[in-house]
């Protein structure tokens, strides 16, 4: 992970409209990011968390206060001792009843019953990660995929919706949430090893009871990343996601679900499990590689963008 390349996101998107992005002429051939702080997170939380019976394969980072109840951390993590720390948790934790595979660590209060730290595992008071910054630069992320122009037209007929993509290296496509409401089947037929970004309009969404097909394989899935850029309600049921989502000013009602890869949120509730699937693509980065004029830079207060280059990063390994 790239902390310096993805703060540069936070710096130069959070205080621009999409419009302001646009005139920048920012392009999806520019650099290419990753999840930022939340790449290593099978469930990254900006807010609270209330979750029982059930699990995350991978580490877990909450920015609010938690609720976990016959709860597995890192269950899928490797057993060795050298996990680290596997739930994080900014404010105040209450845990009853579950496992830790590593350090567990809370911001303000911790309060854990009948919970094991695995693998040496211990509790202790930190604040190991900047939600507040964090919180900025993945809504600042999300606002930029969304408005990135379209490579492929989605097909949507008899409830399937079907996306295709030639580009080797990045395909983009645009739903609203309606169309995800009345789907019965979601099928991706790109260009396998490409990255897939999927922009979901709408304040609301539900996924529940279709099922996913990739035309290069089931890995495919980890390099797909569904943006949903303008919901505050997302929910989850008789669902298995296959890819990850991003939505950071949405709050998810997960249930009767699970998803297989990294789960981005406002906040979280319900019983849905997270499998340990990272997002393994490469993400447009929001710097062109072709800065404009000096005099559009300053009527955007941007002067200081001028001369930054470009360029790639290899993929994260997962």
């Amino acid at each position: 992970m790239n902390n310096q390349t993805f703060s540069r996101v936070r710096q130069l998107v959070a205080p621009l409209s999409i419009a302001a992005t646009m005139v920048l002429g920012i392009s999806a051939q520019a650099n290419a990011i990753d999840l930022g702080i939340a790449s290593d997170y099978n469930i990254f939380v900006l807010g609270d968390v209330n979750q029982s019976n059930t699990d995350s394969e991978g580490k877990v980072a909450i920015g609010g206060n938690v609720t976990l109840s016959d709860f597995y951390a890192g269950m899928n993590l490797p057993q060795d001792g050298n996990n680290g720390d596997v739930l994080i948790v900014g404010k105040n934790l209450a845990f009853q009843n579950g496992q830790v595979r590593g350090n567990a660590v809370y911001g303000e209060t911790g309060e854990l019953t009948n919970v094991t730290l695995e693998d040496g595992g211990t509790l202790r008071q930190d604040n190991p990660i900047d939600f507040a910054a964090a919180s900025q630069e993945l809504q600042a992320l999300s606002q930029f995929l969304g408005g990135l122009e379209a490579t492929g037209t989605p097909e949507i007929a008899h409830g399937g919706i079907t996306l295709t993509g030639s580009d080797e290296d990045e395909n983009i496509f645009h739903l609203n949430a309606s169309d995800l409401s009345t789907a019965s089947s979601f099928n991706i037929d790109v260009t396998p090893g490409s990255t897939v970004i999927v922009n979901i309009s709408g304040n609301a969404a539900s996924l529940q009871n279709f099922g996913f097909n990739f035309n290069g394989g089931i890995d495919q899935r980890q390099n797909v990343i569904y943006n949903f850029y303008e919901a505050r309600d997302l929910s989850a049921s008789g669902i298995g996601i296959q890819g990850s989502i991003l939505a950071p000013f949405a709050a998810f009602d997960f249930n009767n679900a699970q998803i297989n890869g990294n789960l981005i949120t406002a906040s979280l509730t319900g019983g849905g499990q997270s499998n340990n699937y990272l997002f393994n693509g490469d993400l447009p980065d929001p710097i062109s590689e072709t800065v404009p004029e000096p005099a559009t830079l300053a009527g955007l207060g941007l002067v200081a963008a001028l001369g930054v280059a470009s360029r790639r990063k290899g993929k994260q390994k997962v």
